[in-house]
């Protein structure tokens, strides 16, 4: 039987026509879709999230993208708007954000099947997990992490049922090396983003052996297990050994890894006599500078020595109702970031470094 409504997309600009001419005549233009910045000359448009009415009638074709238009400007989108340095990151997040929600909706409107719905959402999910770590320690005026978080899982889980129904199919073996890599990445990614929740620890012991014996997901999974066992000492030496965007994921829980770390300490050393080093501490917490972890101490209450080369820990006076510091861009993960051509991991073309 015939699906009811389903259209394909016939237009290959990244914008159809008729938006383009109604947003140009009614300058709503973007930033970003003005040539050069200049407020009276159209550059390139992209098509702009529009929620669909209860009432609507199904969209027309010639408003509707090709797959083939989508993935350029998936493309176009996080490679020449990601590098566009003219204004500060949160407004291309903000611009990128917009744009690749279209395209998801235009995935669901169309009906795409698991391989097509795959590769337009994998870069999807890389650019929101890249900007939550970029943005984090930004105001939330200018990026609230609840919604980035809130869309990360559903393109997240879109994909992963999209998974889930290759390998159901007897014709799952047309995928390359290429695609299993990607999807590996893409696995582990889920696994930290969802650190110690167990529904995730459920999916990483049933995962296919072709993905579980990958050796980035062995390392995420393996932090994910330890997490949850309680061993937050492998976390924190296998933690930086993850490749970039996935050492940014997993950071996002480093506040909360050191907190804990702090109270286990604040009982285990409790006495007036006892010091811990610095020096120790700061390799253990992957703190880069002494004055940052003199601070994460004073947030606690916890006493250093008036030289700070030591720490003394009185579980009596630790404030344990002071808020875990808030996620912040970390010096080793931004080390790992500069090493990269940052469209070319985003697209999933290279990964392995």
């Amino acid at each position: 039987m015939e699906i009811c409504g389903l259209v394909r997309g016939s237009c290959e600009r990244y914008c159809p026509d008729a938006e383009a001419k109604m947003r140009i005549q009614k300058k709503l233009l973007n930033y970003f879709e003005y040539k050069d910045g200049q407020k009276q000359v159209p550059g390139v448009l992209v098509k702009e999230f529009t929620r669909s009415a209860a009432d609507a009638k199904v969209p027309k074709a010639k408003d509707m993208r090709t797959e083939l238009c989508l993935n350029k400007t998936v493309e176009y989108l996080l490679k020449d708007i990601l590098l566009d340095e003219r204004k500060p990151f949160n407004w291309v997040y903000d611009f990128v954000f917009d744009r690749l929600r279209m395209v998801r909706r235009e995935i669901v409107i169309q009906q795409f099947d698991p391989k097509q719905t795959i590769k337009l959402l994998e870069p999807t999910i890389m650019f929101l997990a890249y900007s939550r770590y970029r943005l984090c320690a930004e105001p939330i005026e200018k990026f609230d992490p609840k919604i980035c978080n809130q869309h990360l899982q559903e393109c997240l889980n879109m994909t992963l049922c999209c998974y889930k129904e290759l390998d159901d199919q007897s014709d799952h073996k047309e995928f390359t090396l290429r695609d299993l890599q990607r999807r590996c990445f893409i696995e582990a990614l889920y696994q930290l983003f969802n650190l110690g929740t167990p529904e995730a620890l459920v999916r990483g012991l049933t995962l296919p052996a072709k993905v579980r014996e990958d050796d980035t997901f062995k390392l995420a999974f393996g932090i994910c297990m330890n997490y949850h066992r309680g061993n937050l000492y492998r976390v924190i030496v296998d933690l930086p050994k993850l490749p970039h965007i996935l050492c940014a994921v997993a950071a996002y829980k480093l506040q909360i890894i050191r907190r804990h770390l702090l109270e286990i300490f604040t009982h285990a050393y409790n006495n007036k006599q006892l010091t811990v080093p610095t020096a120790y501490l700061l390799r253990l917490t992957l703190v880069d500078k002494t004055q940052d972890f003199a601070q994460l101490c004073r947030h606690y209450n916890i006493a250093l020595t008036p030289d700070s080369k030591a720490v003394h820990f009185n579980k009596t006076v630790f404030n344990s109702a002071a808020e875990t510091v808030k996620a912040q861009r970390e010096p080793f993960i931004e080390a790992k970031l500069q090493r990269i051509y940052l469209p070319e991991v985003l697209l999933l073309k290279k990964l392995w470094l």
